[in-house]
């Protein structure tokens, strides 16, 4: 905008110029055939003409000079916001639920971070959706407590461009006991708690019938099976439904063995690799680290995808006396 301005006050330069030229040679004809009277007249319309352009040049200037601070202010301003915006992603800030994934965070990757120069803030959230909208509105910038069907779902009920950039070994649901070490030792007779809840029952029963306790039929849907859909209970044993547990200690009590969460066991305190059974969790079931779709491309996802496919991360993991030792790995671990 401020180039054409220029351009235009150019033009009318010009055309000043050129018409002077026009009347100065007009005049001296006219002075030579005794014109005076109509010359002088002639003469002060052109010294009007030239006052008028003078004015008008001088406006269009000083108005592009004006733009053209006011662009140069605009594009330093830009400039110092981006140069902040990178700044304050040196400090992280990750969204947690008290639980294994908030431990591996404040374990393993949290350092790692720090060691890269980052300064790191967790703010703990009690419930999952709120912690994925508090990514979604940009309050916080990473958060890890979810599986990928659960990040779909809820992308797809809320409109939002949240992105999985890495899984992590996953505490899986487990067959527990204080009284059998292995499967083999389970007697006839024996009882197991599992969880009342639909979703935790359906999935309970599968492991049972993964780890060759039960069978299930095969007619029904292997997402909303029941105690109804057992086909075949080789050693007659007895399932205790228990409604809301939330430790190992409390759904034991009175039972044999116990299938539960391993979020729930890791909270009881309870090593995953001391389970008699622990789930094959399906494609899409692993807990994943999530961002911003529109933060991709920045470096502290980078990095933070760079340290959970690290050598040390992985020794983290593996280390016998790890609480994640148990965890089920994502498949990059055997590469």
């Amino acid at each position: 905008m401020t180039a054409i301005r220029y351009l235009i006050s150019a033009d009318v330069a010009l055309i000043g110029y050129y018409w002077c030229v026009i009347y100065k040679t007009k005049r001296k004809r006219e002075l030579f055939m005794g014109g005076n009277r109509r010359g002088r007249r002639k003469g002060t319309q052109c010294k009007i003409i030239t006052i008028l352009l003078i004015i008008i040049i001088t406006s269009v200037l000083v108005t592009g000079c004006r733009d053209t601070s006011s662009d140069i202010k605009s594009i330093i301003a830009d400039e110092q916001q981006k140069s902040e915006e990178v700044e304050e992603r040196k400090h992280i800030r990750i969204g947690i639920l008290v639980g294994p994934y908030a431990d591996m965070i404040s374990q393993i990757i949290a350092p790692a971070l720090i060691s890269k120069g980052y300064t790191i803030e967790t703010i703990i959230f009690t419930e999952w959706d709120a912690t994925n909208m508090a990514l979604t509105d940009g309050n916080i910038d990473l958060n890890l407590f979810q599986h990928s069907h659960f990040l779909n779902n809820f992308k797809s009920g809320h409109d939002a461009e949240l992105s999985a950039v890495a899984e992590v070994p996953t505490a899986s649901m487990v067959l527990l006991s204080e009284r059998f070490e292995t499967l083999g030792d389970i007697e006839p007779g024996s009882s197991i708690a599992l969880p009342s809840d639909a979703t935790n029952l359906a999935r309970a029963l599968r492991i049972l019938r993964e780890a060759d306790i039960i069978s299930l039929d095969n007619n029904t849907d292997i997402s909303r099976v029941t105690l109804d859909d057992i086909d075949d209970n080789p050693k007659e044993l007895e399932f205790n439904l228990v409604d809301g547990f939330e430790f190992y200690s409390e759904q034991i009590a009175g039972s044999d063995a116990v299938v539960i969460s391993g979020g729930r066991a890791y909270a009881s305190g309870i090593n995953l690799s001391d389970a008699l059974y622990s789930e094959v969790l399906r494609e899409g079931y692993m807990i994943v680290a999530v961002v911003r779709t529109e933060d991709l491309a920045r470096q502290y996802v980078s990095d933070i995808m760079d340290i959970i496919h690290s050598d040390e991360f992985r020794q983290a993991i593996e280390d016998e006396d790890s609480p994640f030792s148990g965890f089920q790995r994502p498949n990059y671990f055997y590469r």
